[in-house]
């Protein structure tokens, strides 16, 4: 068994080929070893299959062909139900993108190669630690991909403190490469009084990566997981309906909210941090007797804030906030160095007495010293009687002054130490210069792959000239009553902005495209999927020739086209279905709309991860010197 054999492909593809950058070299390995799981699951599970063999050809399209085929028949062949659509479709389009953007059918032919050296399913399973080692190589190669990765020595211990347990269901709505779900189920499995009967567990995780998901899958199944569901979505999507679970664990994305239109507009808390959001679709998603630990940033202790007071006064009256775990800066490295919490939170509440630990051991974490489990020995002794220690005491919420400020200090307890939180900040601001420069020469490399790309398979580019009313039924929404449109409900209703309410009766499905129609919003174009309510304000453009025309492609291209200058009207300005009927538009053929509908999507994780990193570095200052204000003068 080479145990090193993930690794030195990625050496060889970053040296060999044109793909420098550790995580898109380590996104085709992974999908390289998820095919060759397919082969091997087609060989020993169907004889129909047993013919497979390793790919010959020379020519790229049929490479291409040849993967896609197989992927096709494993997708046909079982009844898969650890996948969903939205990411069989992802994978579908990654293969024939991943393979072009690489352009070495050397190079492929290679990985295919040493990857089939596993020989058989069992085989396959022994190789779960080198896919870790691999993934912990992409964390420290590429600093930006930390935020997948949560470090395994909080894994256990969210793990340990959870105590998940057989005939459950685990979560995380911020899945990122699964370790949270693959250590619950280690510890299930090893805590199972009967060790010779089927477990029936399951894992469930989203994520609003396709990269993320795709780790998460291979990661599951090379840790042999099958009872799984990684969904390609995000997890405060207005259309996402809250299921109950019974154990939530979760290490959700830092920073501010962007792109407000899609959180649930009936949260309690309203104010802009993206991790608060995920705080309480943790604690709404919760079955009753369930427990959930989540990690956050320690700002949310001592935020004061209107919209966070609110958040806690639902924590505190509906649920049981059993602990705090306060934890030194650097523990997160490379994704970010900030002072973390850690809050344990139970089913129903309300919540009375809250432990609260301070981790204060005098180490300084950080990339080279990382948080080891054996840190947490005092805490976990500690936490299982509540026990007052130096290091640990009890906050007693009827005694907590209305503002919810956790970290009030003791009179009776030494300094906090907040001034070191500012030479933290000073420190993850440069990281976070240098992410931003790393994010834009990553750009630059895209920008610079799609062209050489398009250069070179230009003979597919060949553009045909329509109508948009010649592919797409076009008509107006309809007006809806006052009194229908609900704060809350099954079915979003969309306005010319965004989701403004919801109502419990559908006037549209599937994938539509929804144009702005009067004012300012106007032209303003948005794609959607799912069961919809569609206002007068708002016009709907339905594919009906998806055999020929991708409606996520259509929507990108209509909005490169300034529909607005269309308008007409004085008083208020508005479109008409007309003009946008006779809107004309230029479609290649639907293979090359997929190919270029993936690699702007892919351009746009890119942009958004830049567009993160500006924010962060804003944050970086307001923390600075919220935390120099906080140490000079909290009493």
């Amino acid at each position: 068994m080479n145990t090193s054999l993930f690794e030195d492909l990625l050496t060889l593809i970053k040296k060999k080929s044109s793909i420098r950058n550790t995580e898109q070299a380590v996104e085709l390995i992974s999908l390289f070893i998820f095919l060759h799981y397919i082969k091997l699951y087609l060989y020993e599970n169907d004889k129909r299959f047993s013919d497979i063999k390793n790919i010959s050809s020379n020519n790229i399209n049929e490479i291409k062909y040849y993967y896609q085929q197989l992927y096709e028949s494993f997708i046909f062949s079982i009844d898969i139900k650890n996948i969903n659509h939205d990411m069989l479709e992802k994978l579908r389009s990654k293969i024939g993108f991943l393979i072009n953007n690489i352009n070495d059918h050397e190079i492929i032919k290679y990985i295919d190669y040493s990857i089939s050296q596993i020989h058989s399913l069992t085989e396959f399973y022994q190789y779960a630690n080198s896919y870790q080692s691999l993934i912990l190589r992409m964390v420290n190669e590429s600093g930006r991909s930390g935020e997948y990765v949560t470090p395994s020595a909080l894994v256990q211990l969210m793990v340990e403190m959870l105590s998940p347990t057989d005939g459950t269901s685990i979560y995380d709505p911020a899945c990122g490469t699964g370790g949270l779900l693959i250590e619950s189920a280690r510890y299930i499995k090893g805590n199972s009084l009967n060790k010779n009967l089927n477990l029936n567990y399951s894992l469930i995780g989203n994520d609003t990566s396709s990269f993320a998901c795709l780790i998460s899958i291979v990661n599951l199944l090379i840790n042999k997981e099958f009872n799984f569901e990684i969904i390609l979505k995000d997890s405060l999507d207005i259309n996402y309906k809250n299921t109950k679970y019974d154990f939530i664990l979760t290490n959700p994305p830092f920073g501010k909210k962007s792109g407000w239109d899609n959180i649930h507009i009936d949260t309690h808390y309203k104010g802009p941090n993206l991790d608060y959001y995920f705080l309480e679709h943790v604690i709404d998603s919760l079955a009753v007797n369930g427990k959930a630990a989540i990690i956050l940033p320690e700002r949310f202790l001592y935020d004061v804030s209107k919209e966070c007071i609110t958040l806690k006064d639902k924590i505190f009256q509906n649920y049981n906030l059993d602990c705090i775990l306060s934890i030194p800066s650097g523990a997160l490295l490379p994704y970010t160095a900030v002072k973390l919490c850690i809050l344990f939170i139970s089913n129903p509440g309300p919540t009375d007495r809250i432990f609260f630990y301070n981790l204060n051991n005098g180490e300084k974490y950080s990339r080279t010293n990382i948080i080891k489990f054996d840190d947490f020995i005092d805490f976990l002794e500690s936490a299982k009687n509540r026990t007052i220690t130096e290091h640990s005491w009890i906050i007693n919420i009827s005694d907590t002054p209305s503002s919810y400020n956790l970290l009030l200090k003791d009179k009776e307890r030494n300094s906090y130490e907040f001034l070191s939180d500012s030479i933290v900040n000073i420190e993850q601001t440069i990281r976070n210069n240098e992410l931003l420069l790393t994010e834009l020469s990553l750009l630059r490399e895209k920008i610079a792959i799609l062209e050489s790309t398009i250069k070179n398979h230009s003979h597919e580019y060949e553009f045909e000239r329509l109508k948009v009313g010649n592919i797409a039924i076009v008509k107006s929404g309809n007006l809806l009553q006052k009194n229908r449109l609900l704060p809350t409900g099954p079915i979003p209703v969309y306005g010319g902005n965004g989701v403004i309410g919801y109502n419990n009766e559908a006037m549209v499905n599937g994938e539509n495209i929804i144009i702005g129609k009067v004012g300012a919003l106007c032209g303003n174009v948005r794609y959607v999927q799912g069961d919809i309510w569609v206002t007068n304000n708002s016009l709907i453009i339905k594919n009906y020739l998806p055999n020929k025309v991708l409606t996520p492609y259509l929507a990108k291209l209509l909005s490169t086209l300034n529909l607005r200058k269309l308008a007409v009207g004085t008083a208020q300005q508005y479109l008409t279905t007309t003009q946008i009927k006779n809107v004309e538009i230029s479609i290649p053929p639907l293979t090359t709309q997929h190919k270029l509908n993936m690699w702007l999507d892919e351009l746009d994780n890119t942009l958004e991860q830049y567009n993160k990193l500006i924010e962060k570095i804003m944050n970086d200052k307001r923390e600075l010197k919220e935390n120099l204000y906080k140490g000079l003068l909290i009493e």
